[in-house]
């Protein structure tokens, strides 16, 4: 695999480029799958043939990231509605689960289980009064584009942006969104 900003060989274990810094699989002036320099508009690698612009299905994708079927089989889909409905209804002690849950359900997904579980995710930002909830927020998004593959890499700065005006509701329906049609697409 290659760095699609800058062309280096990555590790697959490797989540940014040590050259450039860009998260893998963002960028569209290599192919990742030979290196080689791409024009900006190509349809195909003119090097090895990969199909550039084919979208991907959430199946592919899926299966792409590699995600163990005992890992996949092991989260369960959530509705969204109804976690939003009983996260009001029990003035919040829901939404705390959820939070919980939610981020340990995507390190297992990501293949980050050694990264901050939920619970201690939610005591760092009791602690610091809400401030280590942004760099969840940051955090989930980085984890989201890993999950679907996202080409834009933009999901950070949303998840971030949404959690600084105050709608952290909002980053839960997103996360969960994601994970429930990684799940459903296995």
């Amino acid at each position: 695999m290659y760095c699609k900003n800058c062309g280096e060989n990555l590790n697959e274990n490797q989540d940014f480029c040590p050259i450039c810094g860009v998260y893998k699989g963002n960028g569209n002036r290599y192919c990742d799958d030979c290196g080689s320099e791409i024009s900006e508009n190509a349809a195909f690698c003119a090097n090895c043939g990969k199909n550039l612009k084919q979208p991907q299905t959430d199946g592919e994708r899926v299966a792409e990231a590699g995600i163990p079927e005992n890992v996949l089989s092991s989260v369960q889909p959530r509705n969204i509605v109804t976690a939003i409905i009983l996260s009001i209804v029990t003035c919040g002690i829901y939404g705390i689960y959820w939070f919980i849950v939610l981020t340990d359900e995507i390190n297992r997904l990501t293949g980050k289980e050694k990264d901050i579980s939920g619970v201690l995710a939610f005591v760092l930002t009791l602690v610091t009064c809400g401030i280590y909830g942004y760099v969840w927020a940051y955090q989930m998004g980085q984890k989201v584009d890993r999950l679907t593959n996202s080409k834009d890499g933009n999901n950070p700065i949303i998840y971030l942006i949404v959690m600084l005006v105050g709608l952290g509701i909002v980053d839960y329906v997103l996360i969960q969104d994601a994970i429930n049609k990684t799940v459903e697409n296995r």
